[in-house]
């Protein structure tokens, strides 16, 4: 069959990959065209996105070097190949005990029991009597699962010195991306 170029436009005689090589680029693909499912990309793409934030004031207590449950987040990844990064943000504020102001917030794959995946502090032994604490962490967790996996953000002291570590009314955050692999 020829191929014809109609007075409407339209070309007839064409058949799938009837087209050389090079004749057709990016530029010449309709926005929105390629969708997920045509895609060539694997990995690296972010599949979801889960996040929890608070701004509700937490305070330690002098007298209790128990850590506080801040925030979880629940992401149940679609490949046991898959990453999960991890992405964790805490303002606020040490005061000094008798010697140090220094806060700790960790990240656990899991309850407060499980492993920890991110390991943060900050603050000072200086006497100054408060620091303002921001502490930020990225961790690329590799759980290994389909099954859903909780990150549970906690915060304490991080010495008997310390009188209170308090997110005194800051935005504090935890964030869970599933990442292809």
């Amino acid at each position: 069959m020829a191929i014809q170029i109609n007075g409407n436009g339209t070309i007839t005689g064409i058949s799938v990959g009837g087209l050389p090589d090079g004749i057709v680029d990016t530029d010449m693909i309709a926005a929105s065209a390629v969708t997920p499912a045509k895609s060539t990309i694997t990995g690296g793409k972010v599949l979801q996105v889960v996040e929890n934030s608070s701004n509700t004031t937490v305070t330690t207590s002098s007298n209790s070097n128990t850590a506080l449950d801040l925030l979880t987040v629940s992401i149940t990844p679609s490949s046991a190949s898959n990453k999960v990064l991890v992405f964790a943000t805490f303002v606020g504020q040490a005061n000094q005990g008798s010697n140090n102001s220094k806060g700790w917030v960790r990240v656990f794959r899991g309850t407060s029991s499980g492993t920890v995946i991110l390991n943060l502090k900050q603050g000072s032994s200086d006497g100054g009597g408060t620091d303002s604490l921001t502490m930020t962490g990225i961790k690329l967790d590799s759980p290994n699962t389909t099954s859903a996996q909780t990150y549970t953000m906690n915060l304490a002291r991080l010495s008997s010195g310390t009188n209170t570590v308090s997110s005194d009314s800051n935005y504090y955050q935890l964030q869970a991306m599933e990442i292809a692999a």
